[in-house]
């Protein structure tokens, strides 16, 4: 096989150009350029000056100036490519990254100091006497980028980009934990998916790994489309679309133009069989489309359930899997990831034990996190929240409560512009309709609560958690089982520490150890 760095696509024998389907591994690529001798790095002087002149986005780098000071493009060797002054080391070449509130510039003279060996800026006159050699760059984040793709199309294996409304990161590392039964993988850490985030990853890839898989994020339109372009992707996996940003993306359809765009080209598309539109849009974007799911999808969960405490349990092509993560939401993210570990080669058996070993701390916390606490039960799901994610929450709690009494607290989902209230009562009536003992809100959810269900004895509102939990403490019931779901920045893990200390004055003493674990 081989890639094209331009375009990201790989061809393999039976993917058609009509977006057919493809079970067939893809072949490991080959390398596009040599690498270096045994104990030398990859980087060099003159590759850096290559990367930012010939492999840089159009938009945004422009014209590369000749390193200043007299110094030459020469093979001087680098060690890193690097961005955080705090942790630079000798040998590496610093670039000065500019945001709304800092300018990496302000400090180069410490990045030189540590030992970077050269630096990328795009302000040569605040940082040319250094004494190291000066890269200057119209825009030093488009600058970042160019050097990861310049790094990752040297890079003789797959790329496996992960995208998609919700999911990304769990389903990365579902994917990781399936490849790693039988490959070496190297992927993104946590959840830095942003135009810093997947230029880290790439830049970080190890000589010896066979595949890479990178989760990318969007908050604005267009921003897939150059994450794409830096990480050229043989295969895309999009978890699904659902309501996300629409301050920047409008609508459903706005969301699905920016996620779909990550399967432009891509020699595989992986997607859910149950979303129409999105499986329509891979067959028009990529190479060769796999649709997955639970009881439907060219692979597919021929059955599927959830134990007691949330962890599904499923059969595909006659393979039992375990997903240690909780929520049927999980199993289905487990899907892409099984069919992502066929298309590498790795057979189902063993992409199953690589599951079933996968530690679920490996998922950055308050993501479907199931906590006894004395003998109630918290889900901590309050990292972030859209609509999607919120019904997907509601439905874990209801399958790992048992038979306690069940309570939810929500807190506003952020940045859906138009459709924040009508999003917000959705949500709203979804909760109450659940059958929950109790469901409380905060933010924008105290109206919605107020709209949908006036008057309701089991709704309790507030404007802050500060405001609400004096209130919730009285109503408590007994041994409940308690969600926390709101988006990032209300930080309703600020309940936590309160709900433990409630909880452990409260446990009864003929209490049963609790199953949440």
């Amino acid at each position: 096989m081989s890639r094209n760095p331009r375009s990201g696509s790989a061809a393999g024998a039976g993917m058609g150009a009509s977006g057919a389907s493809a079970m067939a591994p893809l072949p490991m690529a080959s390398a596009l350029h040599e690498w270096p001798e045994a104990g030398r790095t990859f980087w060099t002087l003159r590759r850096v000056a290559d990367a930012l002149r010939t492999l840089a986005p159009t938009a945004g780098v422009g014209t590369v100036s000749r390193p200043v000071l007299g110094h030459v493009v020469s093979d001087m060797p680098i060690a890193r490519i690097w961005t955080d002054t705090r942790t630079v080391e000798p040998g590496d070449c610093f670039v000065a990254l500019k945001g709304e509130r800092f300018d990496g510039a302000d400090f180069a003279a410490e990045a030189v100091a540590r030992g970077a060996r050269a630096v990328v800026t795009s302000d040569a006159r605040r940082v040319g006497a250094l004494g190291v050699p000066v890269l200057e760059v119209t825009d030093t984040l488009a600058a970042y980028g160019a050097l990861a793709r310049y790094r990752r199309a040297a890079w003789p294996g797959i790329v496996i980009a992960v995208g998609g409304s919700n999911g990304k990161t769990s389903t990365k590392e579902l994917v990781r934990a399936a490849l790693g039964a039988r490959l070496e993988v190297h992927a993104t850490s946590g959840n830095l998916n942003n135009q810093v985030g997947a230029p880290q990853t790439l830049l970080a890839l190890p000589d010896a790994a066979h595949v890479a898989v990178v989760e990318v994020g969007t908050n604005t339109p267009g921003e897939i489309e150059i994450l794409r372009d830096i990480v050229c992707p043989d295969m895309a996996i999009v978890t699904c679309i659902a309501e996300e940003h629409l301050e920047g993306f409008g609508d459903l359809a706005g969301v699905l133009r920016e996620e779909a765009a990550l399967l432009d080209g891509v020699a595989l598309a992986i997607v859910p069989a149950a979303e129409a539109a999105l499986v329509a849009e891979a067959k028009r974007r990529a190479k060769a489309v796999l649709t997955v799911g639970l009881g439907q999808g060219e692979l597919a969960a021929t059955s599927h359930g959830l134990g007691p405490d949330g962890r599904g349990t499923m059969t595909v092509d006659g393979v039992a899997v375990s997903v240690p993560l909780r929520g049927a939401h999980s199993m289905a993210n487990a899907m892409f990831a099984l069919a992502a570990a066929r298309a590498c080669g790795v057979s189902l058996d063993d992409a199953a034990r690589g599951l079933a070993r996968l530690d679920a701390g490996a998922v950055p916390g308050m993501r479907s996190a199931v906590e006894p606490i004395a003998d109630c039960l918290l889900v901590n799901d309050a990292y972030n929240a859209n609509p999607g994610s919120a019904r997907a929450a509601i439905a874990l709690l209801d399958a790992v409560a048992g038979g306690r009494a069940r309570v939810i607290v929500l807190g506003t989902m952020r940045e859906l512009g138009a459709a924040s209230d009508s999003a917000h009562d959705d949500i709203a009536r979804a909760a109450v309709a659940s059958g929950a003992e109790l469901v409380a809100g905060i933010g924008e959810f105290a109206p919605a609560l107020s709209r949908v269900a006036p008057g309701h004895a089991g709704v309790v509102t507030a404007h802050d958690v500060d405001d609400l939990w004096p209130t919730l403490e009285r109503r408590l019931p007994a041994r409940a089982a308690i969600l926390l779901k709101a988006s990032r920045g209300v930080r309703l893990e600020r309940m936590v520490p309160l709900i433990r200390a409630w909880a452990e004055e409260n446990e009864s003493p003929y209490a049963t150890p609790s199953s949440g674990d």
